[in-house]
């Protein structure tokens, strides 16, 4: 088992993010950005209208999400986080708040729900370039919601980015180098 270490900039940073910049009236905000349940329906309702704007880009980026999340999620959850000793902050820490249902599991590395969003991102961005300005904005309050609520430390949200997005371009080229040349 892999144990990966709070520095001290991380800490003052989840303590910065979680502690000092938190308020009552953003914690529903922020449980909200956490939860991909509440995304579901926007979610979709977007990617529709993408498909529908264009049919072949919009299916395109849908099914290269779709297939570089599956990939990603499993592998962060079942590989990545088995084989990591890093505990959420929430857990770990008795003054750091567990915000919101998001936070069940024990284990932080790397945060499944910055990878998702930002394969997303990725994925639509190479189709839709205008929807990056868009989407990467969000993924990112997503990431940070994550530090906010006390699920994760700033490490295990910036390894979801770099994971998530690294799947995205991976499957992009695979796909373009062998349906679209």
């Amino acid at each position: 088992m892999l144990k990966l270490p709070v520095s001290k900039m991380e800490m003052d940073l989840t303590y910065l993010i979680a502690g000092k910049w938190s308020n009552a009236h953003l914690d529903k905000f922020m449980i909200t950005m956490s939860n991909p349940y509440r995304w579901i329906v926007p979610t979709l309702t977007f990617a529709m209208v993408l498909i529908f704007l264009d049919w072949k880009s919009g299916l395109f980026a849908l099914v290269l999400g779709s297939l570089s999340a599956s990939i990603a999620d499993a592998v962060n959850a079942r590989l990545i986080k088995k084989n990591t000793d890093r505990v959420r902050p929430g857990k770990q820490f008795e003054d750091i708040r567990s915000l919101g249902i998001m936070n069940q599991g024990k284990k932080s590395f790397p945060s499944n729900h910055a990878s998702n969003t930002m394969v997303f991102a990725v994925a639509f961005s190479f189709m839709f370039p205008w929807a990056g300005w868009i989407l990467i904005p969000l993924s990112l309050l997503v990431g940070y919601s994550r530090i906010y609520c006390g699920a994760h430390f700033p490490l295990d949200v910036l390894a979801g980015w770099i994971f998530g997005g690294t799947w995205s371009v991976l499957f992009f080229k695979i796909i373009s180098i062998t349906f679209l040349v």
